[in-house]
């Protein structure tokens, strides 16, 4: 059997299913790897396109019929998250903000914690930096790699998004990134996959820098030391299993979306 596996090109992602796809590890199924980022991801689930697909916390709620989160892969900051970047502090609510996404969790998060009515501009989050040293837009969501180059482009940071989540769930992590399977696969295949991913993750949490250095061919920045510490952020302790941490704090983030009117009330399902 072949499932349809689609990720995004961050290095995190890569190095995750690194071992599965080019067959470092003996696997239960073969598995048909596609690239695209995350916010055409977040689009295409609404089709349930592919078996496997990374998808943000905050599109899921328009998949959630469709999809079961896994528990493994997940992206949570445990001490970081999207920051808010700019060349000069601004006025949230007048100012024109540049948005990875309108899917994307960090979309959602800011409107949650910053400013739930300000004046968000969907772009391609690589570009969001250049466009406000260009003026295009006066302030601007980060993540990814840029959180660690945007002061090399004279900017500064405006608004940590986790210091505003730590206030409201404590240390709970901040949910980000998923990955969600097709219900339809049925239990066993579901299974088989998830057994699959866990030891893809743990393969390459031994193997860092062959990882690392696999995971490079799709990064925007040629700095294996840049992208390894990338992806040490965001591959961590919950990234085989979030647990029960991780559904405690996925609870709390949908429950404020809920409360504030955001996203529409869902029951969500981890696999």
């Amino acid at each position: 059997m072949k499932l349809t596996v689609a990720h995004t090109p961050d290095p995190d992602d890569a190095f995750m299913f690194y071992a599965m796809i080019t067959g470092k590890i003996k696997t239960s199924m073969e598995y048909e790897q596609i690239i695209k980022d995350i916010e055409t991801l977040n689009h295409e689930a609404e089709t349930g396109m592919y078996d496997v697909t990374a998808i943000s916390a905050n599109a899921y709620a328009d998949v959630n019929e469709t999809y079961a989160l896994t528990r493994s892969g997940a992206s949570f900051g445990l001490t970081y998250g999207p920051l808010v970047v700019g060349k000069s502090e601004v006025d949230f609510k007048k100012a024109i903000i540049g948005s990875p996404g309108l899917g994307t969790s960090s979309h959602l998060l800011f409107r949650m914690f910053v400013e739930k009515d300000a004046d968000l501009r969907p772009m391609r989050f690589d570009l969001i930096p250049d466009s406000i040293v260009k003026g295009d837009i006066q302030a601007g969501i980060i993540i990814h790699d840029e959180q660690l180059t945007f002061q090399n482009k004279g900017l500064i940071k405006l608004a940590a998004i986790y210091d505003k989540w730590k206030a409201y769930a404590g240390d709970l992590p901040v949910p980000l990134g998923f990955n969600a399977i097709r219900k339809s696969l049925g239990k066993d295949v579901i299974a088989n996959y998830i057994k699959d991913f866990e030891n893809s993750i743990k393969y390459a949490q031994q193997h860092v820098e062959e990882a690392a250095t696999y995971a490079m061919k799709y990064a925007r920045y040629k700095d294996l030391e840049l992208e390894t510490k990338f992806i040490q952020m965001y591959v961590n302790d919950l990234s085989v299993d979030f647990g029960e941490k991780g559904r405690k704090a996925l609870k709390m983030y949908y429950e404020r979306a809920f409360k504030m009117g955001l996203l529409p009330e869902f029951n969500m399902e981890i696999v």
